[in-house]
């Protein structure tokens, strides 16, 4: 019986948030389930099949059940009655999936085992935290048919050697994954003959998961008194603590390694052991990451850009504040939870449920399991980390950070976050307060697309770059070469100590190609929580906006400026001065991995197709963050432009950004630090 521990109000007042959560998506399992048929003493959800979207929600959800069916929250427990319906369900369904494991006597639903592929670790750790938890309610056959499932697939990494690869598919989820069912396994059968050896092994993989090449000259001892270049024989990371995958720097993996390698943890102080330092290797650097992307609501901002096309995200991260917070009593981290925990909550209300609109049991079940983590946690731990402060933690998110390995330049304050990323994917961001509501991490946001071609390296190749790091901002210039060669594309960002970004571009090319459509300066539109609505504010008046989906429209507006919500503002400007044309994609549908619809806009445009220039033509677009919808056609009227040759000048107010592409430097000149609102 789970019984809580603590009589700290705060930490009960966490885990009874997290009980909540956890049994709300229980409902959804609830109609879910099905009986395997001709064996009624098993059962599944989703498919049944063999392989991970199959195995990992069956597994998701034994789990889920067991913890909610023992567990003993400080109030509003579900009635005798549900507990024994959500012990049935997750012992048939460990009865299911120990039958259809190759260590098993049966099959799958298709007809195939599961086990021995490349995930199944993982899928197998959540089954068997389902088996632990629910030991004193199974019989002999299945108390040995979980043990030999934990037993295979922990097994399979005694000898083997972690994945090594630093660059584009990185080695250190799987690593961090493969970490779990060592370290499940020689916590909950602690007197397995082969225990000792699975513990090596669990160290041995979580070493070798955020692992970078410095860690193979570290003499400082690491556990069991071996030092740390011992441990470690895998470069999975990059010098900055950035990681690759999907050909991007991606700050979905990162998070990943971190939030398993925490998770890893969770068994020690179930089996009331310390946990390993492994469990923490380079954890905290990784968090310094983070932090200095963290967005308001406690998810870090994908500056990279996110191919899974998720941003709010806290649902999968909070694993990692919560064990930081207990682990290490950091209150930054303890801030960062209480807030995801807010805001996941607020999520799940809006979704029915569901913790995003990604509404599938896998997704779903992945979420619900880190809930059940962070609640045993905190049962076992019984700490009581205050959070920081809210000057505490600005402090300790402001500032700029440089990720040379990354290819990219953060900028944080209270009040915005700017970005500029040129790895795979050459984009800018600039969000305001509470932004992640308002923007998304569109690729090729700014650069945009020249006939239908992003700004990636998949389309464009980089022939120069340059960048500076100011004590309270920065700039970047480069040049692309694009379409074929046939079009260069000089641009340059600057990121301002004030609530203020600039992004100048000029093209130029050669040829006779024929610009068929000329879309820069994007930005991705995300709307509030709760809401499908919201009016934008330019030149022509106010047009209201809908992410309702159905038909895949344009909405051109022939302006120069632009305001979204009263939360952002836009001033474009052109040379030679030429009518601009914005363009709101309003989608029909979402695409890719998940069915949301994330809409955008590209800022400067065309009314018509032009021929290749014969001149070159340059844009300036100045972004206003945190501006009231009132203040961005006066701020535009303050808005001068020029450019000539190589240089050109942009003046906001008192402020200067220059830019020299033919020395490919810059300068910013501000008066003050008020922010034009």
């Amino acid at each position: 019986m789970l019984s809580v521990r603590s009589r700290d109000p705060r930490q009960r007042r966490l885990m009874q948030a997290y009980y909540d959560s956890v049994l709300a998506w229980d409902e959804i399992l609830l109609d879910r389930f099905k009986p395997v048929p001709d064996l009624p003493e098993m059962g599944y959800y989703g498919r049944g099949g063999h392989v991970e979207n199959d195995v990992r929600p069956i597994a998701y959800a034994a789990f889920v059940n067991a913890f909610l069916a023992e567990a003993r929250p400080p109030n509003n427990a579900p009635t005798p009655e549900r507990r024994a319906r959500m012990r049935r369900d997750a012992l048939s369904a460990l009865r299911y999936l120990t039958h259809g494991h190759v260590t098993g006597a049966g099959r799958c639903l298709n007809g195939k085992p599961w086990g021995d592929q490349w995930q199944s670790a993982m899928w197998a750790r959540s089954a068997g935290m389902a088996g632990w938890v629910l030991w004193p309610h199974m019989d002999d056959r299945l108390r040995l048919a979980v043990a030999r499932m934990i037993e295979h697939e922990a097994d399979r990494f005694l000898d083997s050697r972690p994945k090594s690869n630093e660059f584009n598919d990185t080695g250190a989820e799987e690593n961090a994954w493969n970490a779990l069912i060592v370290s499940l396994a020689c916590n909950m059968m602690r007197n397995h003959p082969r225990a000792g050896a699975w513990d090596q092994a669990a160290k041995r993989y979580l070493y070798n998961s955020l692992s970078v090449a410095a860690d193979q000259a570290n003499d400082r001892p690491g556990d069991d008194g071996v030092p740390v270049r011992t441990w470690v024989t895998t470069v999975n990371a990059h010098p900055d603590f950035t990681v690759e995958n999907h050909n991007l720097v991606h700050i979905g993996y990162l998070k990943t390694t971190l939030g398993l390698m925490v998770e890893s943890a969770v068994h020690y102080l179930m089996a009331q052991r310390p946990a390993p330092a492994a469990c923490l290797h380079h954890v905290g650097d990784g968090l310094d990451v983070l932090a200095s992307c963290m967005s308001w609501d406690a998810a870090p901002v994908y500056f990279g850009g996110n191919d899974w096309k998720l941003i709010h995200t806290q649902c999968v991260d909070i694993v990692i504040y919560t064990m930081l917070r207990l682990l290490t009593r950091d209150g930054f981290s303890g801030r960062l939870e209480e807030t995801a925990l807010d805001t996941l909550g607020r999520i799940q209300r809006n979704e029915g449920g569901f913790y995003n609109v990604r509404r599938d049991l896998e997704f779903g079940g992945l979420c619900a399991s880190r809930l059940v983590a962070c609640y045993l946690a905190h049962n076992a731990a019984d700490t009581r980390a205050q959070p920081a402060s809210e000057e505490k933690f600005n402090r300790r998110i402001t500032g700029i950070r440089y990720l040379p390995h990354a290819r990219a330049i953060l900028h944080r304050t209270p009040s915005k976050f700017a970005s500029f990323s040129w790895g795979p994917k050459r984009m800018a961001l600039a969000m305001p307060r509470d932004g992640s509501w308002v923007i998304w991490p569109r690729f090729a946001s700014y650069l945009g697309r020249i006939n239908g071609e992003d700004s990636s390296s998949r389309h464009a190749r980089l022939e120069r770059i340059g960048h500076a790091v100011r004590p309270d901002g920065f700039w970047v210039l480069g040049e692309l070469s694009r379409l074929g060669g046939q079009a260069r594309h000089a641009f340059a960002y600057a990121s301002l100590a004030k609530d203020v970004t600039v992004y100048i571009e000029r093209l130029s090319g050669s040829g006779t190609a024929e610009i068929s459509g000329r879309e820069t300066g994007i930005i991705g539109h995300e709307y509030g929580l709760g809401s499908n609505e919201r009016t934008l504010y330019s030149r022509q008046g106010s047009t209201r906006v809908f992410g309702e989906g159905g038909q895949d429209r344009v909405i051109e507006l022939d302006t120069d400026w632009l305001n979204i919500g009263g939360r952002i503002g836009y001033a474009v400007r052109r040379e030679p001065n030429v009518s601009n044309v914005m363009r709101y994609h309003d989608q029909g549908r979402g695409t890719g991995r998940v069915p949301k619809l994330q809409e955008w806009v590209s800022l400067v445009g065309d009314r018509s197709p032009t021929d290749i220039w014969t001149q070159p033509t340059w844009a300036c677009v100045i972004t206003f963050l945190n501006q009231p919808a009132d203040q961005t056609a006066t701020w535009f009227r303050r808005v001068a432009f020029s450019a000539d040759a190589d240089q050109a000048v942009c003046r906001i107010g008192p402020d200067i950004v220059r830019v020299d592409f033919g020395e490919m430097k810059a300068s910013i000149h501000e008066v003050g630090h008020e922010s034009p609102r």
